[in-house]
């Protein structure tokens, strides 16, 4: 469904002395990976480590500066903040609109948007009446839920999560995850989880890639994480074992 082939990004480095300056930071180096069809995949890393940039780039927001990107079918993206990603001046309706505009454009259709909306907002646990709302009207977790709404409103094969709940409190991230598995299967989506949250990963993800300073230390199933050989990867895993 996606492979990275031997990728590289690097930025323009900021404060640089001269005005024209051309050091250059590299943010992923020599990253190779791939994602199965219907699994979820969770990329996993400290603030700095490439991850987002990884997500940029397979979701086709950023080229890169060397290798080769493959992304086999249609994906959608639901971003950190919700508040900033949801126009503040639509309606629900107008927000999951924008999507399937976009869908009868690619597929040249008219759809009946009133009964795909109310399909949409069911989907994720939202009655009708939430159609009307604006989004400063709603609690975090509502608006979450329309965000992934609005994903899956173009019907894609894969949905990428850009830390997409760690804005919300434990309880409310249960609940979307629990959602977001119950949409997987319904749709036998493919789904790309990124996230500085092991916890998170351990219950959502079938498989964790583990990135450090734009490398790929280490991957392995859910299942065998306790066999991980990376010190970074052990790190992590202590962490969140030195917390419980």
């Amino acid at each position: 469904m996606i492979r990275l082939n031997n990728v590289g990004v690097s930025f323009r480095k900021e404060n640089q002395k001269k005005i024209f300056g051309k050091e250059r930071q590299q943010i992923l180096v020599d990253v190779s990976m791939h994602v199965k069809e219907k699994e979820c995949l969770g990329i996993l890393g400290e603030s700095g480590s490439g991850k987002s940039t990884m997500g940029r780039v397979i979701c086709g927001l950023l080229k890169p500066d060397c290798g080769k990107v493959e992304v086999e079918k249609p994906i959608s993206i639901v971003f950190q903040d919700y508040t900033t990603s949801a126009n503040p001046r639509f309606t629900v309706k107008q927000i999951i609109s924008e999507s399937l505009i976009v869908r009868e454009r690619r597929e040249s259709i008219r759809l009946d948007r009133e009964k795909e909306i109310r399909k949409l907002l069911e989907l994720v646990g939202l009655s009708e009446e939430f159609s009307l709302r604006y989004p400063h009207e709603l609690s975090g977790g509502q608006l979450q839920r329309v965000c992934i709404a609005r994903a899956v409103a173009l019907q894609p094969k894969i949905i990428l999560f850009d830390e997409s709940i760690s804005s919300l409190d434990a309880y409310t991230q249960v609940q979307i995850m629990d959602l977001l598995k119950e949409i997987r299967k319904k749709y036998g989506l493919t789904y790309v989880f990124i996230t500085h949250d092991l916890s998170s990963v351990t219950y959502f993800c079938d498989r964790v890639l583990f990135l450090y300073q734009g490398q790929i230390v280490e991957t392995c199933e859910i299942a065998e994480l306790g066999k991980v050989k990376d010190e970074y990867a052990k790190k992590l895993l202590n962490s969140v074992v030195n917390l419980r």
